[in-house]
């Protein structure tokens, strides 16, 4: 999921920036698709349980390579937590809105500037439509995400 989401094309003047926020917060898109692919077949509940596990380990592992001491770590978590599944429930949201829904929560969360948030909002949309006909094995893969926005 890390070489998905760091792709550098979502990065540079205009789009994400390529900050430690600006890698949270295309992780974070990339992990929503991902649960919200998951999540859409109850027989991948246990996976889906998996795979979040697995990322908030790394986003533990993360704090801790920054720096961020062993008192420290459980809050940063807490709201670590608290941002993945607000951004979970607006991407998922928007996903079922207009684009526009989409773009403004991807604005809002500073996944991307103004002018890249309808660029990303329409990849996520396509990843997602992708993603719907595609093996839940395939999220894994950079080849079972679109190609990153040029």
């Amino acid at each position: 999921m890390v070489q998905i989401a760091r792709q550098p094309s979502f990065f540079g003047a205009g789009r994400a920036p390529d900050t430690l926020a600006g890698r949270f917060e295309l992780m974070t898109l990339h992990a929503s698709l991902a649960l919200i692919r998951l999540r859409a077949e109850p027989a991948l509940a246990p996976l889906a349980q998996a795979f979040t596990d697995k990322l908030f380990r790394s986003f533990d592992a993360g704090l801790r390579e920054d720096g961020v001491g062993d008192l420290t770590v459980p809050k940063r978590m807490r709201k670590i937590a608290s941002d993945f599944y607000g951004r979970l429930n607006a991407y998922a949201a928007g996903l079922e809105g207009p684009d526009a829904a989409l773009a403004t929560a991807l604005a809002r969360n500073g996944a991307a500037g103004e002018g890249f948030s309808p660029t990303l909002a329409a990849y996520a949309i396509a990843a997602r439509q992708s993603q719907a006909v595609r093996p839940a094995a395939d999220l894994m893969r950079l080849d079972g995400w679109p190609a990153a926005p040029d």
